[in-house]
């Protein structure tokens, strides 16, 4: 990743198709699933496409992929954040951080990068158990992995896809 382009990623793209990189994102999602290693409820899974900032819309692009999974005991989830940790650097991936977020609950967070196939990915867990009453939001893991900017290969425009 060199020669930054001005009000660009900062990087040279690398060519890929729409199709290829979601595939790998899903891959990857995969991945990550089985690391939590948890069967409750999960939101549609997909990946979708977005655009790089400040780049040329028709030919840069970058995938997110964003699911939840609930319906197990909190202390499960916890247990699951930990093998993530363990986990993910046997899978490629690199943790950047790993303790409490910001927030004013200080959810556990977990933030890893996959330099090789330019991912990364942000988990969350959310403690909602201290609340109740049928409006009560779920206790949850939120998994958003987003890639580095991709270009379509010559000829083609993201809006192909």
């Amino acid at each position: 990743m060199s020669e930054k382009k001005k009000d660009g990623p900062g990087y040279t793209p690398k060519t890929r198709t729409v199709a290829d990189a979601e595939e790998e994102a899903a891959g990857l999602s995969s991945e990550i699933f089985d690391v939590i290693d948890l069967r409750g409820k999960t939101s549609k899974p997909g990946p979708s496409v977005a655009r790089c900032s400040g780049q040329d819309e028709e030919k840069f692009y970058k995938i997110n992929h964003a699911w939840s999974l609930w319906g197990v005991p909190v202390k499960d989830m916890k247990q699951a954040m930990a093998r993530l940790k363990e986990g993910l650097p046997q899978k490629g991936w690199k943790i950047v951080k790993y303790g409490p977020d910001r927030s004013p609950s200080k959810s556990p967070e977990l933030i890893a990068d996959s330099i090789k196939k330019q991912f990364s990915v942000s988990i969350h867990l959310y403690d909602e158990s201290d609340k109740t009453g049928s409006k009560a939001p779920k206790s949850l893991i939120y998994v958003l992995m987003t890639s580095a900017c991709f270009q379509v290969p010559d000829g083609q425009t993201v809006d192909e896809y």
